[in-house]
């Protein structure tokens, strides 16, 4: 069956509004957090990388003198 009288408006104009603005905020504050998120993993990393860098650098300097003494 078809309903033959008009839905009512249930909330304010404004009510919707805030609503939205909040739904928005609400999805503002995941991306930064998100965005935090990454961040940190990022650095986390580029530290581990970096010590892997420098133990890599050991490394071949060990290598070269175990050569060198050969």
């Amino acid at each position: 069956m078809r309903a033959t009288h008009p839905i009512e408006q249930v909330c304010s104009e404004s009510a919707l509004n805030k609503a939205n603005a909040k739904i928005y905020d609400l999805g503002l504050r995941q991306d930064e957090s998100g965005r935090l998120r990454r961040i940190k993993n990022l650095k986390h990393e580029n530290a581990l990388l970096m010590r892997m860098v420098s133990e890599t650098q050991i490394e071949i300097a060990r290598l070269r003198d175990l050569l060198e003494s050969a």
